[in-house]
């Protein structure tokens, strides 16, 4: 019954569609009508509002956050539930009719909470990555894969362990897309053009 409710209550924390949400305290354009029709940080950045693209991104990575600390208050052992649930909660979210984003902003979140190591290692992976590209599906990717090396070094759960690896199979299969473009070096940098 207690992973129940964890599951649902940090699934449901997933679900807030934060970049909706800042749609409407910004003023902007629906982010799922333009660009890639994603709600996340980087496609609203897109529309030129950089507070509306924090505001995305921050809360989209406090959800995973949040979600996991109360998780590891409640039952420690049941943690890798809890970092399934509300990256799964971004992508399939209840209050979106299940279509929402790709999950990368809430997986740093989830991943810092955890382990401040290797959820600061992968964010710093990210950071790096994006403001080298300019690309937010290669600095994802990368921080994805790379996330499950830190955590064979410093993580000793078996259970996140195998969450996370499954998160990060399903979050490369969300690119697909994007790795096809990157192939083909048809892949845009968030200003809408190429950068080699």
């Amino acid at each position: 019954m207690l992973a129940f409710l964890i599951i649902l209550a940090t699934y449901l924390i997933g679900s807030i569609p934060f970049g909706l949400v800042g749609k409407f305290f910004f003023k902007i354009q629906d982010p799922r009508t333009f660009g890639s029709k994603n709600i996340g940080a980087t496609n609203i950045l897109r529309s030129g509002n950089k507070k509306a693209a924090a505001f995305t991104l921050f809360f989209d990575m406090f959800k995973g956050f949040f979600a996991v600390l109360i998780a590891s208050y409640i039952e420690p052992d049941l943690i890798y539930l809890s970092i399934l649930s509300v990256v799964f909660g971004h992508i399939f979210p209840i209050y979106l009719l299940f279509k929402g984003g790709k999950g990368v902003a809430t997986f740093l979140g989830a991943l810092v909470s955890y382990s401040f190591v290797v959820g600061g290692l992968t964010l710093l992976i990210w950071i790096s990555i994006f403001y080298l590209t300019r690309k937010s599906s290669v600095a994802g990717i990368s921080a994805i894969v790379l996330s499950n090396f830190f955590l064979l070094l410093f993580c000793d759960d078996i259970s996140v362990k195998l969450s996370i690896l499954l998160l990060s199979i399903f979050i490369l299969f969300k690119h697909s897309e994007n790795i096809k473009r990157l192939l083909r070096k048809e892949e845009l940098s968030f200003e809408g053009r190429d950068k080699n």
